[in-house]
């Protein structure tokens, strides 16, 4: 190889990873950090106190995903699906975040009451290959 192809090679890999731009982090003034992963979602804790809360909600898997907080007394895995959409029912959504690319952050408020609620991604399939967390709420 050349040293005029080694150098076109090396620009376009700095080019490329110019345009990537660097992974945005969740805020540290947040109450509860959610870390959507492919097919999995991480909580910073479990339970949160009653109230106005502030959610930071972070992309780190490799494709779109989104953030749905649905109040619910079922378990976290027993939401009535929609299987002509290959989606859980969004019965008592609290707050949603449609579309959250990969990498990027999402922030958030709630007013949430004491109770049980279900932290999911509902884009197409997710939700049934494990993106889903329950959450408690005193």
């Amino acid at each position: 190889m050349t040293r005029l192809s080694l150098a076109l090679l090396l620009g376009l890999a700095l080019t490329i990873a110019a345009c990537a731009g660097a992974a945005e982090t969740i805020p540290p003034d947040v109450d509860l950090a959610v870390t959507m992963k492919d097919y999995r979602v991480e909580l910073s804790a479990d339970t949160v106190k009653a109230g106005t809360v502030k959610i930071g909600v972070k992309n780190a898997g490799g494709m779109e995903h989104s953030f749905e907080l649905i109040k619910t007394d079922l378990p976290f895995d027993k939401l009535p699906l929609d299987s002509g959409a290959a989606k859980a029912k969004e019965d008592g959504l609290i707050k949603q975040v449609k579309i959250i690319g990969v990498g990027k952050v999402a922030t958030l408020t709630a007013d949430l009451a004491a109770g049980n609620y279900v932290v999911i991604c509902n884009v197409a399939g997710h939700y049934q290959l494990g993106m889903r967390v329950a959450l408690k709420v005193q």
